[in-house]
């Protein structure tokens, strides 16, 4: 583990005891701190019980930090009680990456990557890992991607941190020197934690108002509150699109092709549209980001290109599942918003769309919009599954053909009938998960599972049920 020598004989408070808590406890201890840990949850204090401390009775004014998880409410809805006892008391309330921050002056001599940005960030975090490693530098991938920062090892001289961000993370945050921080896109999302886009814009910028004038900001600026950003950066900006060319930057033709303006001349280095792994659109701004970031960390450029075309990608992420009957099934679970979605159907020309879920925006308006109906039209049929059926198929209206079923099995089986050679089912649900999952990967291997139950023979006699024009 990463040990964090800052808070040797502190008292830490630390609530939210699922990874990213229990890896902090354990670092914090092992730095001589003394800990007081909780959860509602007794199933996850009981790794910790020597630890456990019920915190709603603790006098803040004896804690020097409360350390949270991110997905504690820090302002939205509505603080958590103990953020406003904490509070109340002057107690900084902070998380696992400020923790690492304080521990970076005392680890081997390395770069930090952070990322973040709605969607892409995982795959952009891996992919930035692997680039990294592929071009000879001790690398790993760390923070939201699922692997808690302080639970890593120390990397050697010479390492990169590369750390996926969320802005409930970046809420937690107050001193983080990113060497080079990517900002891949921002469109709405989790606007109940931040109260409105203002609020989730402005917690993404936080990480770029940390860094230090000497580093590099990398942004996308395909979006409106990228380019403006980019525009207010006091350190180095490089400039990254899929849309257009852009001078100082990096972006991609219509056509794939992976062009370096960062000296100057726009020279080609790679062409993406071959790489299965980086499919689309949205996947050639994650490997263009990545490649900036790669030129600021100084990794020569033809190193970068082998790195991205030795990319595998992950699971539940634009994920190849199986090809049956010349039909290519896809399992893009993560897809747990419409822009995500809506980004994952321009990858292929013709689409059996499965979608559905919890919906975060109940209406759809992306749907609606221009960009949204430009997707829809590599849309063959939609399968509409969860609580999101019934307003999805109202936003979809004329434009889709779409029908709606009883879940997942039901919807990959019906697609699987109808769909033709050459053809894509694909899995973007647009929605959260949690009407009938745990989580996107439960999700996801619901997905494969019933992909793999389908019989090859047969899958085409299946009718769907309730199909609309």
């Amino acid at each position: 583990m990463i040990p964090v020598p800052a808070y040797h004989r502190r008292r830490i408070a630390v609530f939210g005891l699922a990874r990213t808590g229990l890896a902090s406890c354990r670092a914090l201890e092992a730095s001589g701190a003394t800990v007081l840990a909780w959860d509602d949850n007794a199933d996850r204090r009981a790794p910790v019980t020597d630890l456990a401390c019920g915190l709603y009775s603790v006098d803040f004014a004896t804690i020097d930090a409360l350390l949270l998880a991110p997905g504690v409410p820090l302002t939205h809805p509505a603080p958590h009680p103990l953020v406003t006892r904490a509070a109340a008391a002057g107690c900084p309330i902070l998380g696992d990456v400020e923790l690492f921050e304080t521990a970076r002056p005392h680890l081997p001599a390395h770069q930090l990557v952070a990322i973040t940005g709605t969607n892409g960030k995982s795959t952009s975090t891996a992919l930035m890992a692997h680039v990294a490693a592929a071009a000879g530098r001790p690398s790993v991938a760390a923070g939201n991607i699922g692997v808690p920062v302080l639970s890593l090892n120390p990397l050697d001289a010479g390492g990169v941190y590369v750390l996926e961000t969320s802005s409930f993370q970046i809420d937690l945050t107050h001193s983080l020197r990113a060497d080079v921080a990517i900002l891949l896109n921002i469109t709405p999302d989790h606007l109940d934690r931040h109260g409105s886009m203002a609020g989730y814009v402005g917690a993404k910028e936080r990480l770029f108002e940390m860094q230090t004038p000497d580093a590099t900001a990398v942004i996308g600026v395909d979006d409106a509150p990228g380019r403006s950003l980019a525009a207010r950066c006091r350190q180095r900006v490089v400039p990254v699109s899929v849309t257009g060319a852009v001078d100082g930057g990096v972006y991609v033709t219509e056509t794939g092709t992976l062009i370096d303006a960062v000296d100057g001349a726009a020279r080609p280095v790679a062409e993406l549209a071959g790489l299965a792994a980086l499919a689309g659109r949205h996947n050639w701004q994650n490997a263009a980001a990545v490649y900036a970031a790669g030129r600021a960390l100084g990794l020569a450029a033809d190193a970068i290109v082998r790195g991205l075309e030795g990319f595998t990608g992950l699971a539940h992420r634009m994920e190849p599942v199986a090809t049956r009957a010349e039909v290519l099934f896809v399992n893009d679970s993560k897809a747990t918003n419409p822009d995500a979605a809506t980004r994952a159907l321009t990858a292929f020309e013709r689409v059996h769309w499965i979608a559905g879920g919890r919906a975060k925006d109940p209406h759809f308006a992306l749907l609606r919009d221009g960009a949204g109906r430009d997707a829809l039209r590599h849309v063959v049929h939609a399968y509409l599954i969860g609580e999101a059926a019934g307003d999805l198929a109202q936003a979809l209206g004329s434009q889709v053909e779409h029908s709606r079923h009883a879940g997942m099995a039901q919807a990959v089986a019906a697609a699987a009938a109808r769909a033709r050679p050459g053809e894509v089912v694909l899995l973007s649900p647009a929605c959260a998960s949690f009407d009938a999952y745990a989580d996107f990967e439960a999700r996801g291997e619901a997905f494969r599972a019933a992909v793999a139950g389908l019989d090859a023979p047969s899958h085409r006699s299946a009718k769907p049920e309730g199909d609309r024009p």
